[in-house]
């Protein structure tokens, strides 16, 4: 006697539950691609503005007087460590015009509007408080350090990844302490 009870195929179920399983995988490795691209992407707007920071260090280091807001190098004694005129400050509103000065003077202003440009050009423009990204404020500044160490702070800022309660995203800042 022959048992006619074999089974010959697959169950519409057992189909079903593995055609579940791979999708959730396949699900899992976009989801992991995604994320993959936003934090090269978050990477790339962190390296250039770190870059640009020490870049704009650099140009500072190599015109000192401007640095101290003087016309000469010989003038910078007499500032005593005093950074408040200093030619590279900036606020993050009005674009510095290097035609306004010249000398040292006008070198800020061309380095300071080079960054600046940089900056735009490789980070991700930072949101503004309303959640909009047209002519953001606080791309970047350059202001004397409060604590009184005789220091000048470059601060670069870009979209950031993580959204905030109202589910705009926030802003990331660099933080550099140039002390000439």
């Amino acid at each position: 006697m022959q048992v006619l009870s074999r089974q010959r195929g697959v169950s519409l179920i057992e189909v079903l539950v593995a055609m579940l399983i791979f999708s959730v995988g396949v699900l899992g490795i976009a989801l992991m691609q995604i994320k993959g691209s936003q934090f090269s992407k978050q990477a790339g707007s962190r390296t250039v503005a770190v870059l640009q920071a020490r870049s704009l260090a650099d140009a500072m280091r190599a015109n000192p007087a401007g640095v101290y807001g003087v016309a000469t190098e010989a003038e910078i004694a007499g500032k005593k460590g005093d950074l408040s005129g200093s030619y590279y400050l900036y606020d993050g509103t009005a674009a510095p015009d290097p035609a306004s000065c010249s000398g040292a003077c006008g070198q800020a202003k061309s380095d300071l509007a080079a960054w600046l440009k940089e900056l735009r050009a490789g980070t991700s423009a930072p949101v503004n408080s309303d959640g909009s990204t047209s002519n953001p404020s606080g791309l970047a500044t350059v202001t004397v350090n409060t604590d009184n160490t005789g220091t000048l702070v470059i601060a670069s800022s870009w979209n950031g990844m993580n959204p905030n309660s109202s589910g705009v995203s926030t802003n990331d800042t660099y933080r550099f302490d140039f002390q000439p």
